[in-house]
């Protein structure tokens, strides 16, 4: 549960699930002192490649009577490829008018994107609130990747993409509008045997443990009501049956936290007798299901909270017991998908990892090179690790309709692209009395 949701209570507003255009009996400035409207403020553009945040202030003359707004959170950082979707979630849209008087200032932090899936743990987009961010490296610092290392094999360690940040508009210091950021899209980490030319032609019979190329789960998208990062299933070519489920994290709303993607699960694991992922004396399997984390409830003082859920690090690992070649002992590690950050941040996705090994193939390897020739020696069988995380959910998002008029928010429309980062916007313009 919450703790102290009366914080929020300091200043009072509601994220509404619809468009809204508030009734007042009170005359918009436009209309009482016939001021000239469009003239737009000059709002930096955000630019950045690094998912940092900018930030710009106007300050009311005497002339300024309205400022009409327009604002969207960072979308979620994608997945590698389009072909196979997970595209981070857009981030929320907003827009809104608020009176003026000499004096007011209106602070524009434009939130960045999400970073993408990559090899380095890419930051999360900064803003009002950040998305999720990424644990350490495992690689050289956790147990089960030391002690895979302590002999020959095959390691990678990946990271899926960030959540985007929330952009938000201030008066006079305190939030007006938040637009939430989107959750960074689903992630893919496979690590498996393949068939060597050493070993000659590659045989019909030799079957790796390929996965099937399904699309990858999309990030959660930033709008008026909570909107979970999507889970999705991954399934082996050649070995039908046995299935990994992930689920998405959930998105933030109204201040309350997103939780996190529930734990998914290796299915069927029995289901194909040529494919094993049981531990015995000739192979160690590895594998692990786990839950996403919960992004932070979001308030409207300071400090503000709403960062996304940060990842969740799977590991799945399969060593041929004894071998000595790299090839044979694979180990997959996989940081997972975070959530995008707003008023209450969005969960990250589950991680579910696999390791197995084929039971009905056995093939000569060729590794012994003598007289000009390579010589058969010992049998082994394909093996292959793997990883795969849900997407994240995106960041919840606010507005005050007591100080803003002909306001609503609405489900963003500019999802993450692949290998880039899609930044959050702010425009705006002010109705000014003229000479």
């Amino acid at each position: 549960m919450k703790g102290n949701i009366s914080r929020r209570g300091l200043v009072k507003g509601t994220a509404w699930a619809v468009p809204v255009v508030l009734a007042s009996t009170a005359v918009p400035a436009l209309a009482a002192s016939h001021c000239q409207p469009g003239i737009v403020v000059p709002i930096p553009t955000n630019t950045s490649t690094d998912g940092s945040s900018l930030t710009h202030t106007f300050t009311a003359t005497d002339k300024t009577q309205s400022l009409t707004f327009t604002i969207t959170g960072g979308a979620g950082g994608s997945y590698q490829g389009d072909s196979y979707q997970g595209f981070g979630g857009a981030g929320a849209y907003i827009t809104g008018t608020i009176d003026l008087t000499e004096g007011d200032t209106v602070t524009f932090i434009t939130a960045g994107g999400g970073g993408p899936y990559s090899g380095s743990a890419e930051a999360p987009g900064r803003g009002w609130a950040d998305g999720g961010s990424h644990e350490a490296a495992y690689i050289g610092t956790n147990s089960y990747t030391n002690a895979f290392q302590e002999g020959p094999g095959r390691i990678t360690e990946l990271y899926g993409p960030t959540g985007g940040g929330a952009s938000a508009v201030l008066l006079n210091g305190t939030p007006i509008a938040i637009a939430g950021g989107g959750g960074g899209g689903g992630a893919r980490q496979i690590s498996r045997t393949t068939w060597s030319k050493i070993y000659g032609e590659r045989p019909s019979g030799f079957k790796g443990l390929r996965f099937n190329h399904g699309n990858i789960a999309n990030g959660g998208t930033g709008g008026p009501s909570y909107t979970g990062g999507e889970g999705y299933d991954e399934t082996y070519e050649y070995f039908p049956g046995p299935s990994l489920h992930m689920n998405g994290g959930k998105g933030g709303y109204n201040g309350w936290a997103g939780a996190g993607g529930e734990a998914g699960n290796l299915l069927n694991p029995t289901s194909n007798s040529s494919l094993s992922f049981k531990n015995n004396s000739t192979y160690y399997t590895y594998r692990q299901s786990l839950a996403g984390n919960a992004g932070d409830h979001g308030y409207l003082t300071t400090p503000p909270g709403g960062t996304g859920g940060k990842g969740v690090v799977g590991i799945g690992m399969v060593v041929t017991i004894g071998s000595t070649h790299a090839d044979r002992n694979q180990c997959s590690v996989l940081h997972g998908s975070t959530g995008g950050g707003g008023y209450g941040g969005g969960g990250s996705g589950s991680v579910t990892t696999a390791a197995g090994y084929a039971t009905d193939q056995r093939w000569a390897g060729e590794y012994t090179y003598v007289n000009g020739e390579y010589q058969a020696g010992d049998y082994w069988s394909p093996v292959g690790s793997a990883a795969f995380s849900g997407a994240g959910g995106a960041g919840g998002s606010y507005l005050d309709n007591q100080r803003v008029y002909s306001g609503y928010i609405a489900t963003g429309t500019s999802p993450g692209v692949a290998g880039s980062r899609v930044n959050g916007t702010s425009f705006a313009t002010v109705c000014e009395i003229q000479d």
